[in-house]
């Protein structure tokens, strides 16, 4: 452990003081627990997708999840318990450490709580830092000195980092013993949604080689752009079939109307009705199918992303079944996966309704459609295959780890 005149001298100013009055928590579980905390810049849903992993290969393990920033509840299993962290004051620290008693830290985001840090390497309380990215002008260098830094992770039991430049740039800062490994980035990933084989197989006879789009939770704002956006592309491809999901699963009996009362060739699937080559518009209602939809159209414009306030899907279900990817210029929810998946050349984002037009007539191609949903799906399970390597990482230092509660049992 590297020792630090700046860490010693911060520790002293941070021990002053009786802290703030003892917060009203949830009482402990027994058994094991993991307290993960979300520092500055950590994604909230990569976090939540890592602790899912965990949660499901070890039901019995107790999670505690903090965040420097807000909390939102959706990105993470149900099970956590959550709380607030601790001001990184002395007292606090210890009476957040007495009442939970984590026998595992873990801490993704550019934050380093330096009483935390400290506090749990006094207790042997095993410390992960995990997706750690450390770029060539880091703030870690301009907010701590550098010996600081060195001196808070060389506690750290793991370090995980993003890529081969942070690594070596941790190293650089650690020095000689530092336990730093690439394990890639922690991206949200979504599992393959799962689907009725013979109808799949059923629907793909029927569609044979007409070219197909989806539009995924279209909300009724949206509807005029998309089917505008289909007309555009049947001058182009005249056997063309959109698949369309309305957000509002009441509203499938309204589309279908619309769409018939507009000229549209219409079938809807909740009535049994098959896409014959007279339909142009398959209507569907609700995401019970999402699984089947994504696996027969090669193009998918996610609904809700052309206007603000529209919700949308996760753009992750259409990139792990090899579907390309359209989106507007609103991500709502899923902000870093449209980012993540624009990196990989796994998207393309639309401006408006006349981009939209635009897109899905190019896409027609299909070389061009395949390479999106060809990048999507490495995309996708690339990241499934990082936050499996970490997962294992964590439950493998947690089970060499002694329990605390069975210690002080």
């Amino acid at each position: 452990m590297k020792r630090s005149l700046a860490l010693s001298l911060y520790l002293r100013t941070a021990g002053r003081g009786d802290g703030a009055p003892a917060a009203l928590r949830p009482s402990r579980p027994g058994g094991s627990l993991v307290w993960a905390h979300a520092g500055g810049g950590a994604s909230a849903r990569s976090l939540g997708q890592l602790l899912d992993r965990i949660a499901r290969d070890r039901p019995d393990l107790s999670i505690l999840v903090t965040s420097e920033g807000p909390l939102d509840p959706d990105a993470f299993p149900e099970t956590v318990l959550t709380d607030a962290p601790p001001a990184d004051q002395k007292a606090d620290v210890q009476g957040f450490l007495d009442h939970w008693q984590p026998d595992l830290f873990l801490l993704t985001g550019s934050t380093l709580p330096p009483v935390t840090i400290v506090a749990l390497h006094d207790r042997d309380i095993p410390a992960i830092l995990a997706d750690a990215r450390v770029p060539a002008q880091s703030d870690w260098s301009g907010f701590f000195r550098r010996g600081m830094v060195a001196s808070l992770l060389s506690r750290f039991t793991r370090i995980l980092a993003q890529d081969g430049d942070s690594a070596r740039r941790l190293h650089k800062i650690i020095g000689a013993g530092a336990q730093v490994e690439v394990a890639g980035r922690i991206e949200e990933s979504s599992d393959p949604l799962t689907c009725n084989e013979g109808e799949r197989a059923e629907l793909a006879e029927i569609l044979r080689a007409r070219p197909v789009w989806l539009v995924a939770a279209c909300p009724e704002a949206e509807e005029t752009a998309v089917l505008a956006a289909h007309a555009h592309a049947l001058r182009l491809a005249h056997r063309m079939l959109l698949i369309l999901s309305p957000a509002d699963a009441q509203r499938a009996g309204v589309l279908a109307a619309r769409c018939q009362a507009e000229g549209w060739g219409v079938a809807r699937w909740a009535e049994d009705e098959a896409p014959d080559d007279e339909v142009q518009v398959l209507v569907t209602d609700g995401e019970a199918d999402m699984g089947l939809w994504y696996r027969l159209a090669p193009v998918s414009f996610m609904g809700g992303t052309l206007l603000p306030g529209g919700g949308g899907r996760n753009p992750y279900e259409p990139a792990a079944l090899g579907s390309a990817i359209l989106h507007g210029p609103e991500p709502g929810p899923y902000p870093d996966a449209y980012t993540r998946l624009a990196e990989a050349g796994a998207a393309r984002r639309v401006a408006d309704g006349a981009g939209l037009s635009g897109a899905v007539a190019d896409l027609i191609a299909p070389d061009k459609a395949a390479l999106l949903a060809h990048n999507a799906w490495v995309a996708s399970s690339g990241g499934a295959e990082v936050t499996e390597r970490i997962a294992r990482i964590i439950l493998s230092c947690l089970d060499r780890a002694p329990s605390i509660t069975d210690a002080g049992a």
